[in-house]
């Protein structure tokens, strides 16, 4: 059963579907919108930083290893900078899309890492936004930033999007913590409708301060590449 706070977050939560139609919208009117999402990881970083000085080397603890550190771009940063970093990501964006699964789930609650919202969105958009929904947003933007650590994956994208759909894809890489400011300058100046970005635990907080529409989709980023329609063409040049 759930409690009368837990009934709320599900009552005041955007699902995928309705996040996409708003999305959008916001695309079509030109405004700024972002959207920083945060789970178990985030949360224990948050909750670490905060139990030490600012000016504190984050070292290892907890199960997360040197090597998660330096995947997720976060080697040689200070707590200090991590939590504001993390606290500015969760305050500053226009929507905030904790784990859903922290509802029933109190590891995964990432609710309270930021001021009390009257929406929130499902954090599992980027995963459950179908193939057609991604086409027709980036058909829509007509011009997208992606922003990611791997390159290989936004040559696919930028390859499949421009050949497919007719869509220019700009790449900005991000590995570490002390490329964020780096990738704000160079997204704006880009300035695309449409940014999406994984930029780890240290540098969500680029989403709300890169102009146009900013999409925080994380590890979901394998799913945006349009692999299907790839897979697809194969198939049929194979088959003729």
């Amino acid at each position: 059963m759930l409690s009368t706070d837990q009934l709320n977050y599900c009552l005041h939560t955007i699902s995928p579907n309705a996040f996409f139609l708003m999305v959008l919208h916001s695309m079509e009117r030109k405004w700024g919108l972002s959207v920083v999402r945060a789970a178990d990881g985030e949360r224990k970083l948050l909750e670490h930083c905060r139990n030490f000085p600012p000016e504190t080397q984050l070292f290892p603890f907890g199960g997360l290893t040197t090597e998660w550190f330096k995947k997720y771009g976060i080697d040689g940063i200070t707590t200090g900078e991590l939590k504001r970093r993390i606290e500015d990501a969760v305050t500053m964006c226009t929507y905030f899309a904790p784990s859903i699964s922290g509802i029933r789930l109190p590891h995964y609650n990432t609710y309270y890492m930021a001021p009390t919202r009257l929406y929130y969105v499902d954090n599992f958009f980027p995963n459950l936004w179908s193939e057609e929904q991604k086409v027709e947003l980036f058909q829509k933007a007509g011009r997208v930033t992606f922003v990611h650590g791997d390159r290989k994956l936004a040559d696919a994208m930028q390859k499949r999007a421009k050949e497919y759909y007719g869509v220019a894809v700009s790449y900005l890489p991000l590995t570490c913590w002390q490329e964020s400011e780096d990738v704000i300058a160079k997204a704006n100046k880009i300035a695309s409708p449409l940014t999406i970005f994984s930029g780890g635990p240290a540098s969500k907080y680029i989403g709300p301060r890169i102009t146009g529409v900013t999409l925080d989709i994380g590890a979901a980023a394998y799913r945006w590449s349009f692999l299907p329609e790839y897979e697809r063409r194969k198939k049929d040049a194979v088959q003729g």
